[in-house]
């Protein structure tokens, strides 16, 4: 349904775009924008972890989980991603379309659910053998994307003050994980009453440091709604001096936000809200002959 809705968004984009680019009086601007904005996952901060403590795991099941990036439930979420942007704006009367190409960075810091489920058994240095605990708490993900994106937006603009709304497709063409936390082991002798831990001399550690190696992750395609209110700070695009026509640019700063409903199955799309600077360059005007006949 989801993937439905975005379809007939895009067409009815295109069939806008055709309508307007017969009028003549139209104005065509190239645009240019920097983006900056704070990055937060809401999707998965309520959901339930994929091993919960109800359920002891093994050590190999919890390895391929650390550092790995998978999707888990969330206990924090923030980040931030810059982006730069080139595009093309047609304005027809108050109503703007706006299509073009963007460049994307996202560095995100992910607080993970703890794992302290994990059971195997072991055997010391003196051969004997124990039930190890081991646990990874304060855990967090640190997740670097970049990728290009494709807006298509339609919206109007009322004096300076404009309001653009419309899907933006996105793929991500490099990515990168690693995480950092607190590891600790305790040993379970039968002939012992308490576990063994404290003891880093013998690997019974507690709370220690750990970071493990970054990890590349998969290409993934997402499509965003998004939408954004803005406002001309300066420029007219045209002016005329002593008779003659001078193309000066426009400045725009705005709002806007982004969130993604769909995607393939490693597309990792946070919603964003930030700042935009846009530039407005008017494109040359098609010349009118205007002939005297006798």
């Amino acid at each position: 349904m989801r993937k439905t809705k975005v379809h007939i968004l895009f067409c009815l984009s295109i069939l806008l775009l055709v309508s307007l680019c017969a009028n003549a009086a139209d104005r065509h601007y190239f645009r240019t924008s920097l983006d900056f904005s704070y990055a937060r996952d809401f999707s998965r901060a309520a959901s339930v972890a994929p091993y919960g403590d109800y359920v002891p795991i093994g050590l190999s099941e919890a390895l391929a989980v650390i550092g790995s990036g998978k999707t888990e439930a969330l206990r924090t979420s923030n980040g931030f991603a810059p982006a730069l942007g080139l595009g093309y704006r047609l304005a027809h009367g108050h109503f703007l379309f706006d299509v073009g190409v963007g460049a994307e960075y996202r560095q995100m810091y992910d607080g993970l659910a703890a794992l302290t489920n994990v059971y195997e058994p072991g055997v010391d240095e003196e051969g004997m053998q124990y039930m190890g605990h081991h646990s990874w708490t304060d855990r967090t993900a640190v997740l670097r994307h970049a990728g290009v994106s494709l807006p298509v937006m339609i919206g109007g603009e009322w004096g300076k003050f404009y309001f653009l709304a419309g899907a933006k497709a996105a793929v991500d063409i490099w990515g990168r994980s690693e995480e950092k936390g607190l590891y600790s082991l305790e040993g379970d002798y039968d002939r012992y009453m308490n576990a063994f831990s404290g003891m880093p001399a013998h690997g019974f550690v507690t709370d220690e440091p750990y970071a493990t190696q970054p990890e590349n992750r998969a290409l993934a395609w997402g499509v965003r709604a998004c939408a954004e209110i803005g406002y001309c700070i300066a420029g007219s695009g045209d002016t005329q001096i002593r008779g003659m026509r001078k193309t000066t640019p426009k400045w725009y700063v705005s709002l806007f936000g982004e969130y993604g409903v769909t995607g393939s199955k490693d597309a990792y799309t946070p919603m964003l809200v930030g700042a935009r600077v846009t530039m407005l360059m008017p494109l040359p005007a098609a010349s009118v002959c205007k002939c005297l006949k006798f």
